[in-house]
Parts: structure tokens; C-alpha cells; sequence
């Protein structure tokens, strides 16, 4: 378990969603990339991930979690260096993200997930919960860092320092199980065929989507909307160092609580909690930056951890892989078309608040989608 939280951390989901908006402002300068480019290179990699992550799914029943994991690490170390190295143009820097996006899906959480999913029963929500705290930590930690590397010498070394980072990870790669410790456990499942077309699959899919849609974008636009409010690269990567924070917290809280209570309702909260901060930050912009960064951090951490956490609990180990892959591929693609939704209307208004109160009005849909999961939900908690 340990082995995956560092591996989550050190992936694409720890180091390229958080950081990808640290270089917005000093890009734009170099290379001319606008708020919209940005957003459509963001889109574009997360689609190429969507794409990829079902043969992810697959790589991890066929070849294990080790071998997969260490690929992506590999790929995602090589996209930093590319960036910056390479990277001399918006085109040049839209190819390079849509790259990375698709070979970099590879040491994404599946088959981290996948491994530790495989090695508990009981409270495993827990178990999941504390694996995905490794890309909170990265979140909390490696954005400041970053943010002084920018600051300090450019954007081109902050890439490079991101690229070492990257390397990392494949330390933990290697260590975790090349298959399942307990490769005979199984549930009766009829199969992933079976199951995705079950009603329940598809509203907890949808849930999931439209959660992200409505709320990932601002993750990635959190730090130029707070550069745009006359805050300093520094103390904006400092208040985005904050969303890391709640991810870990909520992460571990999220996992122990999905043992004893009903996950979809978890859903349910963490969406109303992400809308209330999002009309916090339009009413009060970046003077309450701090509850507008918790509660995007809580959002992303329910939202990460649930994915997981419901797709074992409801349709299985013996078809984990495949189900989860295609539900983290939908969340990923509704979270890479939302960044260009947020940067469009923030582009037509002249600022983020619209988009804030869009993003609010947005989260609704899925409290209500994730409701219905709840009430479909009968199984007995796994505590």
C-alpha cells in the first residue's frame, strides 16, 4: 500500500493535473499560449487519456500492475523533459501534452488501485483511501516547489524538476506486486460485459462525469484566476499547495467512512461542499482563496477516492480493472473539457466569476445522480 501511494503521487494524476496551470502565466509570455490554447492542450490530453485507459485496464490483467506502472512512469518523466526542452510553440506544446496524456495513462491510479484492491477485503474503502493519499501529498507538496523554481530561475527548469520528479516513480513502480497477492480472489461476477450495462453502472458513470465537468476546471485555472487577482506566482502556488492539503484529509476521511456509510452519499456532500466554495470565490474572490482551495481540494479527493471505492464495491474484483478503467477514463475526459469550458467564459466575461457560478449551478446534477446511486445501492457495509 505503500509501495501504490507513492506510485499514485508520483504519477500523472499526482504531478500533471496540479502543476499544469503554474505555467500558464509564464508561457503566455514566451510562447504567446493563451487561456484558451491552454485549456484545449488540456483537453487534449486528458481525451488521449480517456482513450488509453481502457487498454490500460487491459495491460494490468494481462502483463500485471509492475510492468505497466514502470512504463508510465517512464513516459511521463520523458513529457516533462520534452516540455522543457522542446516546447517553442503553442503547437509544439499541445503535441507534447496530448502525448503525455496518452502514454503517461499508463501509471495512472489503475494499476495502483488494481494491486491494492487485490490484497484487502475488509475495509478496503480505507485501504484505497490511504493509497490515494499520495496524490494529495504531491498536490500539497510539489506546487509550491515548483512555484519557487519558476520564480526563481524559469519555466524551463520547472519542467526539468518536474521530469526528475517524475523519474522517481518508478522506484515505487517496481515494488509493487507484478500480480495479485491474493490472485484467486473472486465475487461471482458475471462480467464486465454484464456489468456495464447495468443501470447502476451507467448512473454512477454519469455522476462521476458530470461532477468533474462542472468542477475540474477549476483546478487547473485556480492559479492564473489568482495571478489575474494581483496575487504572486509564489503565494498563488502556496494557496494551490492548500488544495493537496484537503485532498489528503479528505482522502483519509472519504476511505474510513465509505466502509460505514454509503459511498454515493459521500458524492453527494463533497458536491455541495465544492459549490459552496466555488460562490465563495465569486463573491470573495481571492481574499477567500483558502475556502475556495479546501473545498476544491475535498471535491477532488471524494471524487478520486469514490471512483475506486464504488466500482469494487459494487461490481467486483474479478472485473476491477476494465470497470474502473472506464470509469476513471470518463472522469478524466469530462475533467479535461472542462478547463476549456472554465477558460472560454473566463475569456468572454473578462474574469472567473461567471465560470465560479456556472460551476455552482453545474454541481446539482450530480448530487441528484449520486443520490439515486444510494438508493440502488442494498449492499451491507464492508466494515
Amino acid at each position: 500500500m505503500l509501495a501504490a501511494a507513492s506510485g499514485v503521487g508520483l504519477g500523472v494524476a499526482g504531478l500533471f493535473t496540479y502543476n499544469a496551470g503554474l505555467f500558464v502565466h509564464d508561457l503566455g509570455l514566451a510562447i504567446g499560449l493563451s487561456r484558451t490554447t491552454f485549456g484545449s492542450a488540456f483537453f487534449g490530453s486528458t481525451l488521449a487519456m480517456a482513450i488509453a485507459l481502457p487498454f490500460v485496464g487491459r495491460s494490468v490483467d494481462r502483463y500485471g500492475p509492475r510492468k505497466t506502472a514502470a512504463f508510465g512512469s517512464l513516459s511521463l518523466a520523458t513529457g516533462f523533459l520534452a516540455l522543457g526542452t522542446l516546447v517553442g510553440s503553442p503547437a509544439a506544446y499541445v503535441l507534447v501534452m496530448i502525448l503525455i496524456g496518452m502514454l503517461a495513462a499508463a501509471c495512472s491510479p489503475v494499476p495502483y488501485t488494481r494491486a491494492v484492491s487485490g490484497a484487502f477485503d475488509r475495509q478496503r474503502g480505507l485501504a484505497l483511501g490511504l493509497t490515494q493519499v499520495g496524490i494529495g501529498v504531491a498536490a500539497a507538496i510539489v506546487p509550491p516547489l515548483i512555484s519557487v523554481i519558476i520564480a526563481e530561475h524559469s519555466w524551463r527548469a520547472g519542467y526539468l524538476a518536474l521530469a526528475a520528479i517524475a523519474a522517481a516513480g518508478l522506484l515505487p513502480a517496481v515494488m509493487i506486486p507484478a500480480r495479485d497477492l491474493a490472485p484467486n480472489m473472486t465475487d461471482g461476477s458475471t462480467g464486465f460485459r454484464s456489468v456495464r450495462r447495468t443501470r447502476l453502472f451507467r448512473l454512477q458513470l454519469i455522476a462521476f462525469v458530470m461532477m468533474a465537468f462542472a468542477f475540474a476546471g477549476m483546478l487547473a485555472h485556480f492559479v492564473p484566476m489568482l495571478r489575474e487577482a494581483g496575487l504572486s506566482a509564489q503565494r498563488a502556488g502556496a494557496f494551490a499547495g492548500l488544495i493537496g492539503i484537503s485532498v489528503i484529509v479528505t482522502r483519509v476521511v472519504v476511505g474510513w467512512l465509505a466502509d460505514r456509510v454509503r459511498p454515493a452519499f459521500l458524492g453527494a456532500a463533497s458536491c455541495a461542499l465544492c459549490a459552496s466554495g466555488c460562490l465563495s470565490l465569486a463573491v470573495g474572490g481571492a481574499s477567500l482563496a483558502p475556502i475556495g482551495a479546501m473545498a476544491l481540494g475535498t471535491a477532488m479527493g471524494a471524487e478520486a477516492d469514490l471512483v475506486g471505492i464504488m466500482t469494487a464495491r459494487h461490481f467486483g474484483i474479478a472485473v476491477y480493472s476494465r470497470a474502473y478503467a472506464m470509469q476513471y477514463a470518463a472522469f478524466m475526459l469530462a475533467a479535461g473539457v472542462s478547463p476549456l469550458w472554465v477558460g472560454f467564459v473566463a475569456d468572454s466575461t473578462g474574469g472567473y466569476r461567471c465560470a465560479l457560478s456556472i460551476c455552482a449551478l453545474l454541481l446539482l446534477i450530480p448530487i441528484g445522480l449520486f443520490l439515486l446511486v444510494a438508493k440502488l445501492d442494498q449492499l451491507p457495509r464492508s466494515r
